[in-house]
């Protein structure tokens, strides 16, 4: 092995001479401190061809590069927006807990015990998490119809799936039931809100139709009478109703749609009707 020293090669590393104050000419610095002394924040120091080098730091987007064996060190721009790609992952500081050092006089003694206590998060409103369909409407409603009512299965015009349940009434038809259909039994005790798809070929004022459920067949007599409220015409809505006390829909097996007030010729559909405990 041969050093490269100011006064040639040596052998043996006890014939080495560390000096800070050494002169080494023609090595590019005139003495060891000034290696220091002449760095600033960033500069890189490596073994060149023959002699100790110093690479100064570049400028924000560029990066130390090799330009192979026997060649000095450059900065380089990155590549391709490259450092414009570089980010920091942060890690959020935990929440902080309070802790409060009891003492227990039960025993005589003076026994200290921490307890940590954290906030409990609370739910204010329910959320609707799930919902119970109870009417697909993907037929007709043909579990009772009123005459001057004709009730199909609209292939054309739906919401969801397939077809809606739809009821063509014509201008002889009276106020009451359009049509009905068989569902369930279903237990509607644990829900709060009906929501149902519902179109209208003319304008729907607040009190003209409402949706009928029935623990009897046919809404005879109908445990809720449901108004849907203002419709634009031949424009899909989704309405969400109120059942308000439902202790004793436990099984209905019927649900309608009930013109309250005359309307004239017009059509009605309705589509994916289910039951929520949250609006």
């Amino acid at each position: 092995m041969s050093l490269l020293t100011k006064g040639g090669g040596i052998t043996k590393l006890s014939e080495l001479v560390i000096d800070a104050d050494k002169a080494w000419a023609g090595m590019g610095i005139s003495n060891i401190k000034e290696l220091a002394a002449a760095m600033a924040h960033g500069d890189i120091n490596y073994r060149g061809a023959a002699v100790l080098e110093k690479l100064t730091a570049g400028i924000a987007g560029q990066y130390a590069k090799t330009q192979g064996a026997g060649f000095a060190l450059i900065w380089d721009d990155m590549p391709g927006g490259m450092f414009a790609r570089l980010f920091f992952l942060t890690i959020p500081q935990p929440p902080l807990l309070s802790m409060v050092a009891v003492e227990d006089h039960s025993g005589g003694g003076h026994v200290a015990e921490p307890g940590l206590t954290a906030p409990v998060p609370t739910v204010d409103k329910a959320a609707e998490v799930s919902s119970l369909l109870i009417e697909d409407c993907e037929d007709a409603w043909t579990e009772y119809v009123q005459a001057n009512v004709t009730s199909t299965a609209d292939g054309v015009t739906f919401k969801f799936g397939t077809a809606s349940a739809k009821m063509a009434v014509a201008d002889a038809a009276g106020v009451g039931r359009l049509a009905t259909e068989d569902i369930g039994p279903f237990d509607l005790s644990p829900y709060k809100y009906l929501k149902a798809w519902v179109r209208s070929s003319v304008i729907i004022d607040t009190n003209d139709i409402s949706i009928l459920l029935d623990d009897t067949p046919e809404c005879e007599s109908p445990l809720k009478d449901l108004n849907i409220g203002a419709l634009a015409a031949n424009t899909w809505t989704e309405v969400v109703l109120d059942m308000g006390d439902t202790s004793g829909c436990v099984a209905i097996i019927s649900i309608g749609i009930d013109m309250d007030v005359d309307k004239g010729i017009f059509d009605f559909w309705v589509d994916q009707v289910r039951v929520t405990k949250g609006p």
